[in-house]
This record gives C-alpha cells, structure tokens and sequence, in this order.
C-alpha cells in the first residue's frame, strides 16, 4: 500500500438471519482492512458484533491493546485541549476512537474537524466508514457521495458506496447502484487486490438479483 489513497482502503436477499451476520462481518472486516490496516481491526469487529468464539488469549490481547489505545486516547486529547482547531489531531483521534468501539466519539470528532475543513475528502470517507460501522447507512452513502462531488474520480470513495448500496440491510439497499459504483472502482483501479474483491462483490450483488 504505497499510495496515499490506499489507507482508504467489505446477503443476498435476506438480511435477517445468521448467514446475514456472517456476510456483514465479511464486509466490514474488507473496509476495515483498508481503512484501518493490520493494527486494530480484531477489536473493532468484535466490539461490533459480540463474536462469542474468540479465544481466550484473543480476549487478553484485545485487554492489552484496548490499553494501548485508550493510552493513546488521553494523549491525543490533551494535545487537542492546547490545539482545539488541529484537524489532522482530530482524524487520529476519530480512528482511535473507532478502533476502540468508541464509534459516536468517532462520528462527533469527525463532524467537529469537516465544519473546520469541509474539503477534506479522506475524511469525508472515513467519516462515511464510521456510520456504515454503527448501521446509519443514510449518513454512510451521503458521506460518500459528498467525497465524490468534492472529487469525482476518487476511486475509493465508489467503492465504499458500492458496499453502501449494495449491502446495506434495510430497505435503502440498491444492488444496481452497488453495482455501478463497484464497477466505476474497477475502471479507475484496474488492478490489484482490491479490484479483484469489488469484481466478486459484484457476482454476489449479481446473484441476488436473480
């Protein structure tokens, strides 16, 4: 993951049972893999969804980074209380936030930093990410369309609305718009790892319809 862009970087039918659980999870892990990286994924996702099957060496690692984080936490608070109007601050604390199942200090954070700088696509989308996390998928795909509008060819931001349309669990769902914005992803990507995820979302949004 080189570029920039890439931190940026997830059902059929029915939404109501176990194997619905189990593809949201699917989901979120791939957005959380690209936007959060390797670090802290493990203890967003559970947070998220109360997965009962962690071990318990899993739940004293998540114990000491649930430290380190809310560590961090306090150290990124008290630099803001000296730097109120520092956006940059605001970002690290708002992934922090999420990172720690703190997703409504995240969104408050977020909000506070786009009045200062509302140009600020990346975290238009991070933004967008956080509400989809806490299921306000109105919120999540007007994020998303507000970065395209602020940069049309921003690849990313097409495919978190891909996801957003396409596999959200109410009664907004649009598996045609999914489509079209995970197809726009492929055209302006072309290649990679990502790429190859959007075209198997795709089938799957496909496979739905029928």
């Amino acid at each position: 993951m080189v570029k920039k862009d890439d931190k940026h970087l997830a059902n059929r039918s029915s939404f109501a049972n176990l194997s619905r659980k189990k593809k949201q999870q699917k989901i979120i892990f791939g957005i959380l893999a690209v936007v959060l990286g390797v670090g802290l994924v493990g203890s967003s996702m559970f947070w998220a969804f109360g997965d009962n099957d962690i071990s318990f060496k899993g739940k004293a690692a998540d114990v000491q980074q649930t430290s380190t984080v809310d560590q961090k936490i306090a150290d990124l608070e008290a630099q803001l209380m000296e730097d109120k109007g520092n956006t940059a601050l605001m970002d690290q604390l708002a992934k922090l936030y999420r990172d720690g199942g703190q997703s409504q200090k995240a969104v408050d954070t977020y909000v506070k930093a786009l009045k200062i700088k509302p140009g600020d696509v990346d975290m238009h989308k991070e933004l967008g990410v956080t509400y989809f996390l806490i299921g306000d998928y109105d919120k999540a795909t007007a994020q998303m369309q507000q970065a395209l509008e602020l940069k049309p060819d921003d690849a990313y931001a097409h495919y978190y609305a891909g996801q957003f349309y396409g596999f959200r669990s109410d009664e907004g769902r649009d598996a045609l718009k999914g489509i079209e914005e995970l197809e726009k992803f492929i055209s302006l990507r072309k290649e990679g790892s990502d790429v190859e995820k959007a075209k198997q979302y795709i089938k799957e949004l496909q496979a739905g319809r029928n």
